[in-house]
C-alpha cells in the first residue's frame, strides 16, 4: 500500500532529525570546519548524497541545527505572547533556559563552539540568526526599563554574560553548582 503524504512528510522529518542529531554529535566534538558530510553521513548510517536531499550544504545542515535550537531557546519566552515580559515570564523563562542546558549539553556545547569559531556563517545566515533572536533581546530590554533600571540595554548585556558565563562553566565542570548559581541569579534579577 503506498504512502500518504502524512506519512511521506513525517518519514521526512524523522530522517531530517536523524541526520540533524548526529551532526549535532560530530559538529560539537569535532567542530565545525574539521567536520564533513562524510562523518556526518557514516554516523547517521547514510549516504552522503542523501545529506543533500534535505540539506544545501554544511552550512545550511548547521544552520538548521542552530536555527532549531533558537526556537527552543524562546519556547518559554514571553508564554502569552503579548509582547510584555513580567516579572514571572522571566522567572520561567530563566528556568526553562537553565533546564535545557542540563538535557541538551551537546546542543549547548555546538552553539558556543560556532560563536567562538570565525568564518562559520554567511552574513546571510548570521542575519536570519539574528532576525529569531532581535526581538527577544528588545522585549528583554524593554523589562528592563520597565524595572526602572537605568541603563535596560546595558543591564540586558550583563545578564546575557552572566547566563552564558554560568552555562559554559557548567559545560566544562562536572561538579558545577548550577541550580545555587540559577537560583541566585533569580533572586538576583526577579525577587526584588
Amino acid at each position: 500500500m503506498p504512502r500518504t503524504r502524512q506519512q511521506y512528510e513525517e518519514l521526512r522529518r524523522e530522517k531530517m532529525q536523524h541526520i540533524m542529531d548526529a551532526a549535532l554529535e560530530i559538529f560539537s566534538t569535532k567542530g565545525f570546519h574539521a567536520s564533513t558530510i562524510a562523518d556526518i553521513a557514516q554516523k547517521a548510517g547514510v549516504a552522503k548524497g542523501l545529506i543533500y536531499n534535505y540539506f544545501k550544504s554544511k552550512e545550511d545542515l548547521l544552520y538548521q541545527i542552530i536555527s532549531r535550537f533558537f526556537e527552543a531557546i524562546v519556547e518559554k519566552f514571553d508564554e502569552n505572547n503579548n509582547g510584555v515580559l513580567t516579572s514571572e515570564e522571566m522567572r520561567l523563562y530563566i528556568n526553562d533556559i537553565f533546564g535545557k542546558v542540563v538535557k541538551n549539553r551537546s546542543s549547548w556545547k555546538l552553539y558556543f563552539s560556532v560563536m567562538l569559531q570565525p568564518n562559520v556563517f554567511s552574513r546571510e545566515i548570521i542575519e536570519k540568526l539574528e532576525h529569531k533572536y532581535m526581538p527577544m533581546v528588545t522585549m528583554m530590554i524593554e523589562y528592563f526599563r520597565r524595572a526602572g533600571y537605568p541603563n535596560p540595554e546595558m543591564e540586558y548585556q550583563i545578564l546575557h554574560t552572566i547566563s552564558d558565563g554560568i552555562v559554559i562553566n557548567y559545560l566544562v565542570n562536572e561538579n558545577f553548582p548550577l541550580e545555587e548559581i540559577k537560583n541566585e541569579l533569580l533572586r538576583r534579577y526577579f525577587d526584588q
